[in-house]
């Protein structure tokens, strides 16, 4: 059924900049989720005044919005009981993936049931499908075979999308199925419609070269370095990626990513490849790379796909910042705490050696005597060993800093740190036990950066009970993790404090500075672990460390 043009689209503003006089297929690409609010009101009044069959496809909470705004507009029940009113959800059937032989079967289906009613038709729809490799090519095709379906009924239709979150690549391949480009505030001919020109004209082409040009003059500025790559070869570096690496822009044509980045992260970047390729999001990165005058800088990296098929054209664009800074400050911080922690357990340790002394100097009394017996040697060794252990602690803490990276058996670390605080624990009626330590929870890490974790959260631990208790330490292989558990019977913490645990400066003690387990979360983190913690008020909290098991 065909229909006068004059009948069906009489001349109508949809925006201040937009007028049409026939029947069009437009791509609305929308920035603002106001003014798409307000265009998609002012399609549908437009419509209904018009008295034009109006269908709008929507999410089922916005339609009821949509009724209330034409009601407040002043249109009657009767009339806003015409609108037909789809959830495009179920329409484009996105709770899987992207069908398109069904959705057409639908949108034609659609179609024909207004077509019979014989008004004009005016159709307004916000496009969803899910985010996957296979829909991402689908939407495309769909929209020219659409557009197929709309152009002998003259239908007025707008494909919504949200153009923050569609690629350029992306919106080029939908504007080959839309007569007509729509922004926010205005409306032009597709230069890419796939039944008026194969290719964008000259002007267009000229146009899109004078938006390259200021688009990489701004790159160029940008604070942050900047590299684009193409499979591992460097295809363009900002001036501050020329300045960071300390080379020239000859020095990169030839570059790759394998060159630029030091060989401690190849790992990462392969794995951070694969996941690019699933469509997956890649985080932010700690890296280091390597400069041309042979410097390693630690580097903050974020990663995005640059073209749309990621698959077929494998581009990515590198955002890249120096945290040289942060890295020496984080150490700093962790040196200050070491040092502060050795300070403090100054005197409990001097209780902790006395003791074992004082039993020495008697057994050598007995020697003496002639009245020793041969056990009491055994007692007198592991007496030594004891003071040999702690000792050895005490200078891990107070010694210079160093971050070489070894394999370490988190349980006998564990093991030792609690043997380490058990003074200064029953002098507070606390019992530290640390019977429930398998063997071989071996971990990569820096042993006195971990025995330092360790310390801090016993040492809070013993500070949570005021009234003694017990604290318990455990440490158990889980699949491929190590898990250290320590628990307190103290006081505990609510969810709104539990929110800001690492936080600086942020402390439930009064003397308290937070740099302690802002550090304990800095270090294992470092290590590829994770830090959870579980309280309950007036109950205690369990600080769970899980990190990677390494094989030996």
């Amino acid at each position: 059924m065909n229909l006068p043009n004059d009948l069906v689209h009489p001349k109508v503003a949809l925006t201040k900049n937009m007028e049409l006089i026939s029947g069009a297929h437009i791509l609305y690409l929308y920035a603002e989720r106001e003014k798409y609010w307000e265009n998609l009101l002012s399609f549908a009044a437009t419509g209904l005044k018009l008295q034009h069959q109006v269908v709008l496809l929507e999410s089922a909470e916005r339609i009821e919005k949509i009724k209330q705004q034409l009601a407040q507009k002043g249109f009657s029940d009767e009339q806003i009981a015409s609108v037909g009113f789809i959830d495009h959800y179920q329409f484009y059937n996105a709770y899987q993936s992207f069908e398109t032989e069904t959705v057409l079967q639908g949108l034609d289906d659609a179609v024909h049931h207004y077509v019979a009613k014989g008004a004009p038709i005016r159709i307004w729809s916000r496009v969803i499908w899910q985010e996957d490799t296979y829909c991402n090519k689908e939407v495309p095709l769909y929209e020219q075979e659409a557009d197929a379906v709309l152009k002998p009924f003259h239908v007025f239709t707008v494909c919504a999308y949200d153009g923050n979150d569609v690629s350029a690549n992306f919106s080029l391949k939908l504007m080959k199925g839309h007569s007509h480009v729509m922004t926010d505030n205005e409306i032009k001919s597709s230069p890419y419609y796939e039944d008026k020109q194969k290719t964008p004209s000259l002007f267009m082409e000229d146009f899109l070269q004078e938006k390259v040009q200021h688009y990489k003059h701004v790159i160029n500025e940008m604070p942050d370095a900047v590299f684009i790559f193409s499979g591992e070869k460097v295809i363009y570096g900002n001036y501050t990626a020329l300045n960071i690496l300390k080379c020239n822009e000859s020095d990169l044509q030839h570059a790759t990513v394998w060159e630029i980045f030091a060989e401690e992260c190849h790992p990462l970047i392969h794995k951070n490849k694969e996941k690019l390729l699933q469509n997956s999001r890649v985080p932010l990165e700690e890296m280091q790379i390597k400069t041309y005058d042979g410097q390693i800088l630690d580097v903050e990296v974020a990663t995005f796909p640059f073209s749309f098929d990621i698959q077929n054209d494998f581009t990515v664009i590198l955002i890249i910042r120096s945290i040289q800074d942060r890295k020496a400050h984080q150490q700093l911080t962790i040196k200050t705490e070491k040092l502060s922690l050795a300070g403090q357990l100054a005197a409990s340790i001097a209780h902790e050696v006395r003791n074992p002394l004082t039993s020495i100097k008697g057994f050598i009394k007995l020697a003496r005597e002639d009245t020793m017996h041969d056990e009491y040697y055994t007692i007198i060794e592991e007496e030594i060993d004891r003071i040999e252990t702690i000792a050895s602690e005490l200078l891990v803490l107070g010694k210079p800093m160093s971050v070489e990276i070894e394999t370490c058996d988190a349980g006998k670390m564990l093991k030792d740190v609690s043997m380490l605080l058990q003074s200064q624990a029953v002098m507070r009626k606390i019992d530290i036990q640390y019977s429930d330590i398998e063997p071989d929870c071996f971990v990569r890490c820096n042993a006195g950066q971990m025995k330092q974790v360790f310390i801090n959260i016993i040492k809070n631990a013993i500070e949570a009970m005021e009234n003694g208790g017990v604290v318990r330490t455990s440490a158990r292989l889980n699949g491929e993790k190590v898990e250290i558990v320590i628990t307190d019977e103290g006081k505990g913490m609510p969810e709104s404090v539990l929110k800001k645990l690492g936080e600086p400066f942020y402390s439930t003690k009064e003397d308290g500075t937070g740099l302690g387990l802002m550090v304990c979360f800095n270090i294992v983190e470092q290590y590829e672990g994770i830090i959870r913690v579980e309280s309950t008020v007036d109950k205690g909290t369990a600080f769970t460390i899980e990190l990677p098991l390494v094989s030996v």
